[in-house]
């Protein structure tokens, strides 16, 4: 298949100018391997993708760069509407196109040599923002049909604009196979009355279809356009990661819901939980994130934001609720729920209700979780929902009641998930610590009901193999995570307290001196 793909890049290339090129009109842009192109765009990881316009003169094309202007143009061509070809801000190559695109205007760009577009599950721009937005809108144009994306998020500096195009294939009117033009303008403009200025770079179809790994045994993650399936050992269903109609994602069947109470509106025990956002306004924009996959477990971020006007998503200052799932190798899900009404009406009192009977990080059993007096303007609440098994009740029980921890070598690690700050964090159903110079050694010390499978995370700034044992015997499968931590499992039910030890070599500069 990737095979094909690079034949079919070659060739489109000769129909419109394919991957990367010149400054000005002088020499050609030798192309970037695979491994350059990866990184700049990771969904082509697949290498099942086409260039549509990149703005470069290559080897392969018969058009140059600036000449790839011409499929675009703006409407209404008013004044401060200008296309031209720049040198100076690119995303891959030396070529880019820069837009001065009036309020209320549209840009326009005719697809050159592909329209046919239902073997691919992305279409992807490089744009260039010089401000914040969340207002940027993709509208695909067959010859009889239109499609409107949802709102998109723009950092300043680039972005990997990317369109789900597998939501053609819900409208039964449009044809994916006859896209003749694309059209991106501003929804809103925050009461600017001047031209947004883009940079616009490397517009490519791909086909991101693929398994994300590694996770642990028995769970397999799809990763299709913008969506995620996940499957797990203890379900028989698959849980979507969808996108919505109002621009959030949901778990399907598996989101918890979140009831907010505006001050004024009381809360009522009896009444059933359904989800109600609508004391954060009706502007919503989300996006999702993979923060750790390895072979212990698996964490998303989920996150919903609630801005008031154009550009302020990214502040810390704007209403927002994020999720954070961690999904572990054994069925036991841990849930963290921020929910943050800076700036925002007063909400006196919610509602959250997990998918099923869950343990909750105050010391609550039971699906629902009722916040009568919500204070401040930040709350926070985690939850773990574990497996049917014979150690439900024992995870359940570690989870509200954590074991203690005594430190011997290193010391406790500053976490914002550890709730009761006695070392475990409950954001993610974990112990944490930190090593003292490559060295921790500390004492779990089981409750009354025992202690099933502890999870550890151990900071170290470690330069090299690391080791981790317990009671003498080595723990396997130590997982070196990218923040500078390792993970790990002590496996089985503890009854009494256990050693645990973590080791390995630091650099004699960085070590750890408290």
């Amino acid at each position: 298949m990737a095979a094909v793909a690079g034949l079919s890049a070659a060739v489109l290339a000769c129909l419109a100018g394919c991957p990367p090129a010149q400054a000005g009109r002088e020499g050609l842009y030798v192309q970037p391997l695979p491994v350059q192109q990866r990184q700049a765009y990771p969904e082509t990881v697949t290498g099942r993708f086409v260039s549509l316009t990149d703005f470069e003169t290559s080897v392969f094309g018969l058009e140059p760069g600036h000449r790839q202007l011409r499929h675009f143009k703006i409407t209404p061509a008013g004044a401060g509407a200008e296309l031209k070809y720049v040198v100076n801000i690119t995303r891959t190559g030396v070529g880019a196109m820069e837009v001065s695109l009036p309020r209320g205007a549209v840009l326009e760009y005719r697809l050159p040599a592909i329209h046919d577009l239902s073997d691919y599950t992305l279409l992807m721009m490089a744009v260039y923002a010089r401000e914040i937005r969340d207002d940027l809108k993709v509208v695909l144009t067959t010859d009889r049909a239109g499609w409107e994306s949802l709102p998109v998020l723009l950092k300043s500096g680039w972005n990997d604009v990317l369109i789900d195009l597998q939501r053609l294939k819900r409208m039964p009117d449009f044809e994916a196979r006859g896209v003749r033009r694309l059209r991106l303008w501003f929804g809103a403009s925050g009461g600017a009355a001047d031209a947004v200025r883009i940079n616009l770079d490397d517009i490519m179809l791909i086909d991101n279809r693929r398994e994300i790994g590694p996770v642990p045994e028995g769970m397999r993650l799809v990763k299709s356009g913008l969506d995620y399936e996940l499957r797990t050992a203890g379900r028989g269903e698959p849980m979507g990661i969808r996108q919505c109609d109002d621009g959030l994602w949901r778990l399907g069947a598996d989101q918890p819901l979140v009831q907010l109470f505006p001050r004024g509106l009381a809360l009522k025990p009896d009444a059933p939980v359904t989800e109600d956002l609508t004391a954060f306004g009706r502007r919503r924009v989300g996006e999702v994130a993979i923060l750790e996959a390895n072979a212990l477990r698996l964490r998303l971020s989920n996150t919903w934001y609630f801005p008031t006007s154009a550009g302020q998503w990214a502040s810390l200052a704007v209403r927002q609720i994020r999720w954070e799932h961690t999904f572990y190798a054994d069925g036991r899900e841990v849930t963290d729920l921020v929910v943050n009404n800076a700036g925002g009406q007063d909400v006196s009192a919610l509602r959250v209700k997990a998918p099923a009977a869950a343990a909750w990080s105050g010391g609550g059993r039971g699906a629902v979780l009722e916040v009568e007096r919500f204070g401040g303007s930040v709350g926070r609440w985690s939850f773990l929902t574990a497996p049917q098994g014979q150690h439900r009740s024992l995870y359940e029980a570690n989870y509200v009641k954590p074991a203690g921890v005594e430190i011997r070598m290193g010391r406790q690690e500053a976490c914002d998930g550890d709730v009761d700050a006695d070392g475990f964090d409950e954001s993610q159903g974990c112990y944490h610590l930190q090593a003292k110079d490559g060295h921790c050694r500390f004492l779990l010390k089981p409750g009354a009901e025992g202690l099933a499978d502890a999870v550890i995370r151990v900071r170290g700034g470690w330069k090299g193999g690391v080791t981790a044992s317990s009671e003498g015997l080595a723990l396997r499968d130590l997982i070196r995570v990218p923040d500078g931590t390792v993970l790990f499992l002590v496996p089985g039910v503890s009854t009494r307290p256990r050693w645990v030890e973590v080791t390995g070599p630091v650099s004699l500069l960085e070590g750890d001196t408290d």
